[in-house]
C-alpha cells in the first residue's frame, strides 16, 4: 500500500495542492532540470514562488527500510537541518516542504523542495576578481558555524552560495544540509571541514590563515589542521579510485 507523508511549512500551506500532485505522480515534465546526478534538481514555479525541488535517487533495499524504521530520510533531514540553520542565524534557501513516498515498509521516492536563491557557487573562487575582499568574509562565516558547533559533512565549494559586493558586503548560504551535525564539540570534526573546501591546497591555506585571524587562534596550528584533513581525504579518494579501477 502507497502512503505519503507530505510536511509543508506554514507559510507554504497555499501550495498544498501542487506539492501533493508532485508526491502523487513526481515532479512535472514542465519543471526545468538544472543539475542530474546523484539525485536530480529542477526549477519549478509555483505561483510567484521560484522554487528547487530536490529528487532524491531510490534507495536501496536495506537503506529503504532503515529509512522507514530507524533513521530519517533524507528530505526530512534537509527541511529540518535547513529550519535548524535559520534558528542558528545561518543563512540558507527557505525551505518550503518535503515529501516521503513509501510503499510497505519501504521508502521509495522522496523529495525536499525550497525557494530558489540566486548567487554564486564558490567553485574554483580563486579565477574570481572579487575573492581578495570575499575570502576573509568567508572565513569569518567559518569561524560562526564552528562556534555554533554546526559541522556540514560536505562542506565543498559547490554547497555554498554567495551574494553581494565589496561595498554591500557578503551573503553566504548553504545548501545540501542532509548531512549535518549540530552541537559538535570535537575540534577535529569541526576542522575537517576544510578538507574540500578547495583542493587548490594554496588556496585552502590561505582560507585557512583567514580563519585563524578571524578565530584570533594560531595561525600554523590551524594551517596544519587544515592541510591533514586534505590529506586524508585526498588519500581516501585515490583509494576509493584504485578499489574502483580494481573492480573493472
Amino acid at each position: 500500500m502507497q502512503k505519503y507523508n507530505i510536511y509543508i511549512g506554514s507559510r507554504y500551506e497555499h501550495l498544498r495542492e501542487e506539492i501533493s500532485e508532485i508526491a502523487r505522480n513526481g515532479v512535472p515534465s514542465a519543471a526545468e532540470v538544472i543539475y542530474s546526478g546523484r539525485n536530480t534538481l529542477y526549477r519549478m514555479k509555483f505561483g510567484n514562488v521560484t522554487a528547487v525541488i530536490k529528487a532524491f535517487r531510490l534507495p536501496g533495499f536495506i537503506n529503504s527500510r532503515i529509512y522507514t524504521t530507524f533513521r530519517k530520510s533524507k528530505a526530512y533531514r534537509s527541511y529540518h537541518n535547513s529550519k535548524e540553520m535559520i534558528r542558528l542565524g545561518f543563512h540558507v534557501p527557505e525551505p518550503i516542504a518535503y515529501i516521503e513516498v513509501t510503499r510497505g515498509m519501504k521508502l521509495c521516492e522522496s523529495y525536499y523542495i525550497c525557494e530558489e536563491v540566486t548567487g554564486r557557487e564558490l567553485r574554483h573562487w580563486e579565477e574570481y576578481p572579487e575573492s581578495e575582499p570575499m575570502l576573509p568574509e568567508l572565513a569569518k562565516e567559518i569561524v560562526k558555524l564552528h562556534r555554533a558547533g554546526v559541522y556540514h559533512k560536505d562542506f565543498s565549494p559547490g554547497n555554498i552560495l554567495y551574494t553581494g559586493s565589496p561595498l554591500t558586503g557578503y551573503l553566504f548560504f548553504f545548501v545540501d544540509l542532509n548531512r549535518m551535525e549540530f552541537g559538535v564539540k570535537s575540534r577535529r570534526k569541526l576542522m575537517s571541514m576544510f578538507k574540500s573546501i578547495n583542493l587548490n591546497v594554496p588556496e585552502m591555506v590561505k582560507l585557512a590563515r583567514l580563519y585563524a585571524k578571524a578565530a584570533g587562534e594560531d595561525e600554523e596550528k590551524v594551517v596544519a589542521e587544515a592541510v591533514a584533513a586534505n590529506k586524508k581525504y585526498m588519500a581516501r579518494r585515490e583509494f576509493k579510485r584504485k578499489l574502483k579501477n580494481r573492480k573493472k
